[in-house]
């Protein structure tokens, strides 16, 4: 029959390790980092509003100055066929020379 570790531990002495443990346990509990605390978060809020040029911009309801959508669109279009062939000009291979030339 297995005896527990408790039971092993004098009568006199069981009051005393279970204000050790307590104590312990206490000890874990315990916040240690206040300051930091407090504070966490506050760099990601400045880097949020530090990017943010004009806070009251969501209230804005007047529209916004710009292209109509026929002409965004010609411009869009123009633009996505400027990677295809740039200006016409076919990009040349790029070569890599590996050695030298000997006896030169």
């Amino acid at each position: 029959m297995p005896t527990s570790h408790l039971s092993r531990v004098p009568s006199c002495l069981r009051p005393l390790l279970v204000l050790v443990l307590a104590l312990q346990l206490s000890a874990c509990a315990h916040q240690s980092t206040p300051q930091l605390d407090q504070r966490f978060g506050d760099a990601v809020r400045l880097a949020m509003a530090q990017q943010v040029q004009d806070p009251a911009a969501a209230r804005n309801q007047t529209p916004a100055n710009g292209l109509d959508g026929p002409s965004a669109r010609a411009v869009m279009d123009r633009y996505r066929a400027s990677f295809v062939e740039p200006h016409g000009q076919v990009h040349q291979p790029v070569q890599f020379m590996l050695g030298g030339s000997i006896g030169k």
